[in-house]
């Protein structure tokens, strides 16, 4: 009997195994084939590639437009991940406090934004402020516009994490510090900011890579002049398919990259300090 089971185990090891090494390679290969696209000395995308050139490398880094799509990129995916942030935070300090219908119902009002295709909310934000001028400047286009609509997916991430996190706290030391004469702010800042920062970098890493690889909500929120990079992607693709796009890919997955390591450095310090 014990035979039997420990042959069955084997076996769940190395299904799950095998599982494990087909989703790698799917995930890994699309991946590995547009790094090597970006090498290519020819015009158009073709794989295998006819000879070897890092022109499209200077190409990219050279053109004033795919230049200013990356600035673009990085600057609203970090003033929207500040925005989610911030709301996501605050929310889910406020929600984590009381549990009720209220905020039962402000938790699902919050989450709405995750289930709401990117198509529909940027066409939706377009349309509402559209006319809207801000400081005597017309809102649509701007990269405010586009912060703030990738924050609707960005909060709802940070809220979920961070509400996790704040419900995790010894209640004991937040009432001995309220015992002792600290104020709300004081024990927020004092006692739960420290005991939190790991998961507020995670959940920042989170919504700056959301951010980053947006594309629908962008699509139908900026101009020439505030464009993304996943937008000039898909405008340059329709046009001329040329290696400069693999050179594009390949810039937005280091971004990724770069995020992923990390988080994975904050968590892997944070089980050490608990350890």
């Amino acid at each position: 009997m014990r035979r039997s089971g420990d042959i069955t185990a084997r076996l769940l090891w190395a299904a799950g195994l095998l599982v494990l090494g087909v989703v790698s390679v799917y995930v890994a290969l699309p991946v590995a084939i547009a790094f090597v696209m970006s090498f290519s000395g020819g015009q158009i995308l073709r794989f295998p590639i006819q000879s070897w050139s890092l022109r499209w490398y200077a190409d990219f880094f050279g053109s004033p437009q795919y230049v200013d799509a990356l600035v673009n990129t990085l600057v609203i995916a970090l003033g929207a991940t500040v925005l989610s942030v911030a709301a996501g935070t605050a929310s889910a300090w406020a929600i984590s406090r009381r549990k009720n219908l209220a905020t039962g119902a402000l938790t699902l009002l919050h989450m709405l934004p995750l289930f709401v295709p990117g198509v529909v909310l940027g066409l939706g934000i377009a349309i509402t402020f559209g006319n809207v001028r801000l400081f005597g400047m017309d809102l649509y286009g701007t990269r405010f516009i586009v912060m703030l609509a990738h924050s609707l997916w960005g909060m709802p991430l940070v809220m979920m994490l961070m509400e996790t996190t704040f419900r995790s706290l010894d209640r004991q030391v937040l009432e001995a510090s309220r015992d002792l004469g600290a104020g709300p702010f004081t024990t927020f800042r004092e006692i739960v900011l420290p005991e939190v920062r790991t998961a507020i970098l995670s959940s920042a890493l989170f919504s700056f890579v959301v951010s980053v690889n947006e594309f629908y909500m962008a699509l139908f929120l900026t101009t020439r002049d505030t464009q993304t990079l996943p937008v000039l992607m898909w405008l340059s693709l329709r046009s001329a398919g040329s290696p400069r796009l693999a050179v594009a890919a390949v810039v937005l997955m280091t971004i990724v990259l770069v995020s992923l390591v990390l988080l994975a450095s904050g968590l892997r310090r944070k089980e050490r300090v608990r350890g």
